[in-house]
């Protein structure tokens, strides 16, 4: 159980942008029609079928071949193409549409039971696209880590955009968590509203602060059904400079939650802050998450490899 207090303090700060569409619209040219054939022949020919043939053929035959059968091939078969897939959002800062991404990473993982961090790895790595319980397109990344046989492995669902807002917010999670080396739970959890960890990529640098209240609605087959309820607030922090493991520097965006989670299980309530940094087109390179109440380190990343993604 107390794993899973690791799990929902490390969540409460979970780290989807509405796509566009566009039109196949093609113009096509004037047919027009061959009414120069009135082929005035003037030969008066007088051999009275008068050949003015009036089937009146200046060549309108109406099936009007102005070819506005009317398909007009606007081709608006209305696809407009915005078959949501495509559209899916994309943000360079936090990498989640790069198809195949691998991000590794050096890890504490607090232990509720001896009281210290547990030092392990971790990693995120890419899931592709998929669909929340809703049924609206998402983002899914595995979040997995392990300090000393603790840890989680799972499914993070983001979304990218929420009541007209845009950004990606966390729908849903679906995770596998371990104490002492052996499975303790598998809580599957739908996030009432969906928060929004991320702003569009517009914004990044001067996104300002948003605020977040939700309920993490949990179902776990031993455990049954219980709540989180979390609440914060996210600062956009600018740049800083950062050296990452291989001695590369970059600007890295900062974020900080300030957080509460409670959970009804346990009426325990957990009371931190979490600062994350993120490097253009790689994504997630550290967080720290510390218990505001103890001072200790909830869960710690510092990236140690990475692929399928070039900053």
């Amino acid at each position: 159980m107390r794993t899973m207090i690791t799990l929902l303090a490390a969540t409460a700060g979970l780290s989807g942008c509405t796509g566009g569409s566009y039109s196949n619209e093609e113009a096509f040219d004037d047919v027009g029609k061959d009414d120069t054939s009135t082929e005035s022949d003037t030969d008066t020919d007088t051999d009275t079928d008068t050949d003015t043939d009036s089937d009146s053929d200046t060549d309108s035959d109406t099936d009007s071949d102005s070819d506005s059968d009317s398909d007009s091939d606007t081709d608006s078969d209305s696809d407009a193409d915005s078959d949501t897939d495509a559209d899916l959002c994309e943000n360079t800062w936090f990498a989640v549409h790069e198809p195949s991404y691998y991000r590794e990473y050096d890890m504490t993982v607090y232990d509720f039971v001896s009281s210290t961090g547990a030092e392990g790895t971790g990693y995120l790595e890419a899931y592709g696209q998929g669909y929340t319980a809703a049924g609206d397109p998402a983002w899914v990344y595995i979040d997995s880590a392990d300090g000393n046989g603790s840890g989680w492995d799972g499914e993070v669902y983001l979304t990218c955009e929420y009541g007209g807002e845009e950004g990606l917010f966390v729908a849903e999670w679906d995770m596998s968590i371990l104490a002492m080396g052996s499975p303790m739970a598998a809580p599957y959890a739908e996030i009432s509203p969906p928060r929004k960890v991320f702003p569009p990529g517009y914004e990044v640098g001067g996104a300002g602060s948003w605020n977040y209240s939700d309920t993490a609605n949990m179902t776990d087959p031993s455990f049954g059904s219980f709540t989180a309820e979390s609440s914060g607030t996210f600062v956009d922090g600018g740049f800083e400079e950062i050296t990452l493991y291989d001695g590369s520097t970059h600007d890295a965006y900062k974020l900080t939650n300030t957080y509460s989670v409670t959970i009804s299980m346990l009426g325990q309530t957990i009371n931190g802050v979490q600062e994350l940094w993120y490097v253009e087109n790689l994504g997630l390179v550290k967080e720290i998450n510390t218990n505001t109440d103890t001072g200790a380190v909830i869960i710690a990343r510092d990236l140690t490899s990475y692929s399928g993604l070039t900053p």
